[in-house]
């Protein structure tokens, strides 16, 4: 036990409950916090565990000990680390890692389980590591608290303003939900995350924000718009943008408003953006925006319908439109009850 021993002060000055494990998992040496751990838990190991084998225990728990959902949990957790245990020994990885709730009655609390190799040669092969992480875990539960509630106060602040564009205009507040629900279809058949998602969702909700800026009489109006007035309602994309971009979204909110009339080739406007320089969402965005004005009703004029909206996507696909995005789009026509009938949209070279 000489060599465990030189070690002993070294690992009784850690507040991690440490053991050392020969070659063939046997514990040979444990410090002060394993044994004061195992005093405050009355632990049954004998002598706290020296000269006893680490595998034991783990191995020990049968598949009929799995009475219950912790019993499962207690046989998969058991066999991990046995797995792990395993492995360090015979060298084929360099460290093991796994976090494992320890709960009483009165306390709950979580430890991380280190296993790595026992430097040299010696008699002395892997150290085992209990870390107390629960002030940790704790502190990031809290911050995922604090995140989420700030993620909702963000949508609160949104839902508001497409309240009050409702509010003001009915056509533009009715088309940027339908939008909104587009894009968030679109987005899940693309694959994006759920936060990506929901912040695609909230921009979407909200595109054409730039809009409040322009006269109702013009937005409202029956027939042709003169050039004046198109300019005018082509200058709310960097209405929208500077209305949002004080404002410290979790996502890139105001630069979707800013972009979604952008197009690939850099016909687009404001800033004439290309390819890549247009952000996912952005171009998620178009093509729902596309699909849906041209479809639907407008003030102007009556609506197209979704045949010609789908053959201007399919015209502007790859050249103004992002590919795979149209793609999405279509597929999800193909597949929804509510667009039967709908010819299956041509491939384009």
């Amino acid at each position: 036990m000489a060599p465990v021993l030189s070690f002993q002060p070294i690992i009784d000055a850690l507040s991690a409950n440490i053991a050392l494990l020969d070659g063939d998992g046997v514990i040979r040496g444990v410090n002060q916090a394993w044994m004061q751990f195992a005093d405050a838990n009355n632990s049954h190991l004998r002598n706290y565990g020296l000269g006893s084998n680490y595998l034991a225990p783990l191995v020990g728990i049968k598949p009929n000990d799995n009475r219950s959902e912790k019993g499962a949990q207690d046989l998969s957790f058991a066999g991990l680390v046995a797995g792990g245990l395993r492995n360090v020994l015979s060298n084929a990885v360099d460290k093991f890692q796994i976090e494992y709730p320890c709960n009483s009655p009165t306390d709950k609390r979580w430890y991380l389980l280190t296993i790595t190799p026992f430097p040299g040669a010696g008699l002395l092969r892997a150290v085992v590591a209990h870390e107390d992480i629960s002030a940790l875990k704790l502190s990031e539960a809290k911050v995922l608290e604090e995140s989420l509630q700030l993620s909702r106060a963000f949508s609160d602040t949104i839902a508001a303003i497409a309240m009050f564009i409702e509010k003001r205009d009915p056509y533009t507040a009715g088309h940027q939900l339908k939008v909104s629900a587009l894009c968030v279809a679109i987005g899940q058949r693309l694959g994006l995350g759920a936060e990506r998602l929901n912040g695609l969702r909230l921009g979407a909700s909200i595109h054409d924000i730039g809009k409040m800026s322009v006269p109702a009489e013009i937005l409202s109006r029956p027939g042709h718009l003169l050039a004046p007035e198109l300019e005018l309602i082509k200058y709310h994309c960097e209405t929208g943008y500077d209305i949002l971009r004080g404002i410290d979204f979790p996502w890139p909110i105001a630069e979707m408003v800013y972009q979604h009339h952008e197009r690939l080739d850099g016909s687009g406007y404001p800033r004439h953006l290309k390819g890549a320089e247009i952000s996912l969402e952005a171009r998620i965005i178009a093509v729902a925006d596309v699909f849906d004005a041209i479809s639907s009703h407008r003030p102007y004029r009556a609506a197209k319908g979704q045949k010609e909206a789908i053959a201007e996507l399919e015209r502007g696909r790859d050249r103004w439109y992002d590919g795979a995005v149209v793609d999405a789009l279509f597929a999800i026509l193909q597949e929804s009850d509510k667009h039967e009938g709908i010819p299956k949209p041509n491939r384009t070279p």
